[in-house]
């Protein structure tokens, strides 16, 4: 509406200053006829009253400049909320970017805490398998060290029993010449002694075995003979029974320190079963859990960001296209003005005044 009045008042303006110009000719164009009448109306301004129009453009004008000022008002009140809105969500931005930063920090942290732990399960599984390797290879020593000991063992009870047959036998002798028995008795004894397994005392009995030989070969054993080979006896005899007692703390010995690794051994084995090892896949499964729930929690939070970023430069975009058509505004009422002000202008100069 208010541009059909300016250009009416335009065609106002170009008639009056036709006009001035002279009365247009032949007048066949719609717009000649316009312009005819208009100059028809000039010619009458000193027969009426042109109060109306100047009244009309006068409140034209004003309202232009209530459009102007109204708009200036809105601009204001967009700027405000502009501000505003800006600030709110600058705010937010701020505010899930550190979020997503922070729950980033977390996944990091729980992520080293979740690889540590499998390293140490890992570790701690190669440690049972080991320890229960060592332990099987225990047990079978400690059961080797007794099949060797009860064998070292009966060869020593064995060698002794025979000593002491032969020290009854010898000690029993009274007559220098031997009687088949009696000779029969020896050669078994020398057998039995021959027979014995005990490699470390071989070096003393291999003589007694061979003075039973010898004895019982010449059917002959004098009383001095006797008596150096019964010392010889109780010699060995003493010494066997050393070795054996010596054999049986060495034995007792180890297999106390062998039982008491075995004992570290199990226990060792029963903490990482029952403690370590479910304490570390407990960690494991809560950690993988809380992976789960911050990864959401880093999502949702990015998402919310994603979000209040895009809803920012649509704020930023949206009050770059306020500015410039707050600007078209203002040059379009400044324009009409201008307008206005050149249409007095050329109806004054016309002679169309206000009486």
């Amino acid at each position: 509406m208010r541009t059909f009045m300016l250009l009416g008042l335009l065609s106002i303006s170009f008639a009056v200053s036709i006009t001035n110009q002279g009365t247009l000719t032949n007048p066949t164009s719609r717009v000649e006829r316009i312009v005819s009448k208009f100059m028809q109306l000039s010619e009458m301004s000193t027969q009426f009253n042109f109060n109306k129009l100047f009244d009309a453009i006068d409140q034209l004008s004003a309202q232009l400049k209530q459009s102007e000022v109204d708009e200036n008002n809105l601009f204001d009140a967009d700027f405000a909320q502009y501000v505003e809105d800006q600030a709110f969500y600058t705010d937010l931005v701020t505010f899930y970017s550190a979020e997503v930063a922070q729950h980033s920090e977390d996944l990091r942290s729980l992520n080293n805490h979740l690889e540590s732990y499998q390293q140490q399960l890992a570790q701690r599984q190669e440690e049972l398998d080991r320890t229960q390797k060592q332990k099987a290879q225990l047990e079978e020593t400690i059961r080797q060290n007794e099949i060797t000991y009860n064998k070292q063992i009966s060869d020593f009870n064995t060698a002794i029993d025979v000593l002491d047959q032969a020290i009854q036998l010898l000690s029993g002798l009274r007559n220098p010449v031997l009687i088949q028995t009696e000779s029969d008795q020896l050669k078994t004894l020398a057998s039995k002694l021959n027979a014995i397994n005990l490699k470390n005392h071989r070096v003393l009995y291999q003589p007694i075995i061979d003075i039973f030989m010898q004895i019982a070969q010449n059917n002959l054993a004098n009383q001095d003979l006797l008596k150096k080979v019964l010392n010889m006896l109780n010699g060995l005899r003493n010494s066997l029974d050393g070795g054996r007692n010596a054999l049986t703390s060495n034995y007792n010995s180890e297999r106390a320190s062998n039982l008491e690794l075995l004992e570290s051994y199990n226990k060792k084995i029963d903490a990482l079963v029952n403690e370590v090892i479910p304490m570390l896949q407990d960690l494991i499964a809560n950690t993988i859990e809380q992976i789960k729930v911050k990864t959401e929690l880093l999502n949702n939070a990015q998402a919310n960001l994603d979000e209040a970023k895009e809803t920012l430069q649509f704020i930023e975009d949206r009050w770059v296209k306020r500015k410039a058509q707050h600007a078209a505004l203002l040059a379009e009422y400044e324009k009409e003005q201008a307008l206005i002000a050149q249409t007095i202008t050329v109806l004054q100069r016309g002679g169309v005044r206000r009486q």
